[in-house]
């Protein structure tokens, strides 16, 4: 399992909590909801504005992945600790979209999902 590149670092990471259940609604308007039991971090990296040379290594990482087919692991930062949590996660689809601004520089975020273990 590979390391995501760790320059140049990120420049927000957002954090988000999915919880499963089922519902379903009644002709008459009545709600009934299930849990599952389960939940999943998500999260969204926000990298700074890089030029080509430092965005190949990431571009290069992420062509090898195929997507969500492949597991890495990714140091996450932690707030709470002052440190970096290592997290192993997947891509959240197929399609990694960056954009190149008038500057030159590459902006780039990308949506990843925790593997639950």
């Amino acid at each position: 399992m590979a390391d995501f590149p760790s320059s140049p670092g990120f420049r927000s990471v957002d954090t988000r909590i999915r919880h499963y259940h089922l519902t379903s609604e009644s002709i008459s308007g009545r709600r009934q909801v299930r849990s599952l039991g389960y939940k999943r971090r998500e999260f969204t990296l926000t990298f700074p504005p890089m030029t080509r040379a430092e965005f190949d290594p990431i571009h290069d990482f992420i062509n090898t992945k195929q997507g969500p087919f492949t597991a890495f692991t990714i140091d996450i930062p932690d707030p709470d600790q002052d440190a970096f949590e290592t997290v192993t996660c997947r891509f959240d689809g197929d399609v990694q979209e960056f954009s190149v601004g008038v500057d030159g520089l590459y902006e780039f975020e990308v949506d990843l999902i925790e593997e639950v273990t």
